[in-house]
């Protein structure tokens, strides 16, 4: 594991995946992140690439042919080499190899840089196109934040609030593709949207109208607990059990599943990312520890 420091915040980082298992303040015991506990959910904060939820069948179509690609791709899997290693910022490398070309036929490199400047650490993704052809791709995170002082039989673990106006609009899933039905969550006064045992009913709460960048997870008694800021044009909300686990993933996403039923090519998915060849393409997003 690798850790990094500002004295303020402290993040831990696994070379798996360059996947974050832990992020604290220095001087409080406070655990942000989920610990991964497979009766839930094994995963704490992986990075999806090259898809974000589902392709149908697990079947992706590139020129025509056929790839087996299994949800939210396959880079949270993929030893990374750390490649920079600062006092608040270190970035992580992983590369094509014959194993990720057998599923997504281009030669990438995939780089996650972590930087700590205060209360905030900052995720920056870099895809680099090594082959003569454009490549498609796209993009997500998928950090999942503990409920502070979770106990299931509350009737409200915590609340979110967001820099969009309500009501939410939510693409309606079918068997977890998209469909082009929505539904609306309308927003409390106060703006603070409660999560509860049955929140979480409609499985995943997937904005694709590019109107929320900022989501604030708030504590049981409405107290800001950490803070996803981000550019990127979809953002999906998730707890398994309809709410009932103790942590709440908050995804943005340059990405969405497939439609139900999709049969097209892989550059006809919606929100799909382009590079050049020989380019490098970027973004980032922002946590921010209350």
């Amino acid at each position: 594991m690798e850790q990094l420091s500002n004295g303020i915040i402290e993040v831990i980082i696994s070379p798996l995946g360059a996947e974050i298992q832990s992020i604290k303040r220095v001087a409080s015991p406070t655990e942000y992140i989920w610990y991964g506990d497979e009766q839930y959910w094994e995963r704490r904060s992986p990075v999806l690439f090259p898809i974000t939820g589902r392709v149908w069948q697990n079947t992706a179509r590139f020129d025509g042919k056929c790839y087996e690609l299994n949800i939210h791709g396959f880079a949270h899997d993929m030893k990374f080499e750390k490649i920079i290693d600062e006092d608040r910022h270190m970035a992580f490398i992983c590369r094509a190899d014959e194993q990720s070309l057998s599923h997504f036929p281009f030669h990438f490199e995939l780089r996650i840089d972590y930087t700590l400047l205060r209360n905030v650490l900052t995720v920056g993704w870099s895809v680099t196109n090594h082959d003569n052809l454009p490549m498609p791709f796209q993009i997500g995170a998928h950090p999942a934040f503990l409920y502070p002082h979770f106990q299931l039989d509350d009737d409200v673990h915590g609340y979110l609030s967001f820099d969009a106006p309500s009501p939410l609009i939510s693409t309606f899933l079918k068997e977890g593709f998209a469909t082009r039905e929505h539904f609306d969550i309308p927003l409390p006064e106060d703006g603070l949207l409660p999560l509860t045992n049955n929140a979480f009913d409609c499985d995943t709460i997937l904005d694709t109208t590019s109107r929320i960048h900022r989501i604030t997870l708030h504590d049981k008694a409405g107290r800001p607990f950490v803070t996803v800021r981000h550019s990127m044009p979809v953002t999906a909300l998730w707890s398994p059990f309809g709410g009932r686990a103790p942590f709440i993933c908050i995804e943005p996403w340059h990405g969405c599943c497939d439609e139900h039923g999709f049969h097209g090519e892989f550059c006809q998915r919606p929100f799909v990312e382009s590079v050049s060849a020989g380019s490098t393409w970027s973004t980032k997003y922002e946590l921010i520890i209350e």
